[in-house]
C-alpha cells in the first residue's frame, strides 16, 4: 500500500478507536491490529503517542469541517444556516466514528486535549459566525454573532445524539426548525 494511503487507513482506525474506546484509551497497538500490520510500523507513521493523537484530531477536525460546515459556506447566505444541519446529520449517518470522536474531543477535560479542542473550536466558531455576518460591526454585534454560532455547535451535539439514538427524521426536523430559526431572526 503506498506511504499516503496507509497514513489515511491508520487515521481512520485511530479515529474509531477514539470513539470505541476513548482517547486516553487509544494507542500504537490498536491501529497496528485494526490495519493488520506491525506496531512498529504505526510508529514510523506516528513516532510517538502525543503525534499520534495530534494527527487523528487534525483528522477529525478537517474532516467535520470539509463535510459539515464548508459545503455550506458555498450556498447563497440566505441558505447557508438552514444547510448546516442536514449536513451535519448526513455526515452523522455517514461517518459516525468521526462525530463520536469529535464529541469526545470536545468533552475532554484534560488541560491539553481543551487546548488542542479550543483551537479548532475558534476555527468552527469562525466559519459558522460567518453566516450570521451583517453590515455593522460593532463589539455587541460580534459577541451575538459567535454566541449564535457557539449555539450551533452545542446542538450539532445534541442533533448527533438524536441521530444516534435513532430518533425520527420528524422530530429530528422539527428540532432544527426551533433551532434554527430564533437563530436566524435573533
Amino acid at each position: 500500500m503506498p506511504p499516503e494511503e496507509r497514513r489515511k487507513q491508520l487515521l481512520r482506525a485511530g479515529v474509531a478507536s477514539f470513539a470505541a474506546k476513548g482517547i486516553g484509551a487509544t494507542k500504537h497497538a490498536d491501529l497496528a491490529r485494526a490495519c493488520g500490520v506491525s506496531v512498529p510500523a504505526v510508529f514510523s507513521y506516528f513516532p510517538n503517542r502525543e503525534a499520534l493523537i495530534n494527527a487523528i484530531l487534525e483528522d477529525v477536525g478537517d474532516t467535520l469541517m470539509d463535510n459539515a460546515i464548508t459545503p455550506a459556506l458555498s450556498l447563497p447566505l440566505n441558505e447557508q444556516l438552514r444547510a448546516t444541519a442536514p449536513l451535519y446529520m448526513e455526515f452523522a449517518r455517514r461517518e459516525p466514528d468521526y462525530v463520536k470522536a469529535w464529541l469526545t474531543w470536545s468533552m475532554n477535560f484534560a488541560p491539553d486535549m481543551q487546548a488542542r479542542y479550543r483551537v479548532f473550536e475558534t476555527k468552527l466558531i469562525n466559519a459558522l459566525a460567518e453566516m450570521f455576518v451583517n453590515d455593522t460591526d460593532t463589539e455587541d454585534q460580534d459577541d451575538d454573532i459567535h454566541d449564535r454560532a457557539r449555539m450551533i455547535v452545542a446542538s450539532s451535539a445534541f442533533l448527533a445524539k438524536m441521530v444516534f439514538d435513532g430518533v425520527s427524521e420528524k422530530r429530528r426536523e422539527d428540532f432544527i426548525s426551533h433551532v434554527l430559526q430564533p437563530l436566524a431572526d435573533y
